[in-house]
């Protein structure tokens, strides 16, 4: 049985939900889901985030004399620190990985992983077979948050076999 069967997991912390069901389950019982929330490792910062939204909006109005301006900034900070604040959900299943933030969605196929490489914080999926510059725009990051084991078994599970598991 799964440790985490009656858990939810954001950032690093594990918290009971209320209903007993779990943020981290199996949707189907290949899939394995979880969730990181990196604001949680440092609850000030989101202060931080939503402060400098409050300024860019103040600025977008003082300087051009417009509400819309002043929501264009405000907007545009809070987009795009998301993925901090908002927290991030991944799934790893037969068919592929995906993360989604928001309405945004990266997946992939196990077909497309040319390589696999584990990091302190995750492990990234790419589509590419040798590391380049274009790295970090193409794949999938699946950061650990509290499941770093579950999570480098599942990718284990999964991986096509002509890929192996770099790192870690």
């Amino acid at each position: 049985m799964n440790p985490l069967a009656n858990s939810s997991t954001t950032g690093d912390s594990q918290t009971e939900t209320s209903d007993g069901k779990s943020n981290v389950s199996a949707e189907n019982d290949d899939a394995f889901r979880w969730n990181v929330r990196p604001s949680d490792k440092a609850p000030t910062k989101r202060w931080v985030v939503l402060a400098v939204a409050i300024l860019a909006f103040a600025l977008g109005y003082l300087l051009f004399r417009n509400v819309v301006f002043g929501l264009v900034g405000f907007a545009i900070i809070l987009l795009a620190t998301a993925e901090f604040w908002l927290g991030i959900s991944y799934k790893v299943d037969s068919k592929g990985v995906s993360s989604r933030v928001g309405l945004s969605l990266t997946s992939m196929e196990w077909s497309q992983v040319q390589r696999a490489i584990q990091t302190e914080q995750g492990i990234q999926l790419s589509p590419l077979t040798q590391g380049g510059r274009m790295d970090a725009f193409r794949g999938v990051y699946l950061r650990f948050g509290a499941n770093r084991e579950s999570v480098i078994e599942a990718v284990r599970r999964w991986l096509p076999t002509h890929v192996e598991l770099m790192g870690g």
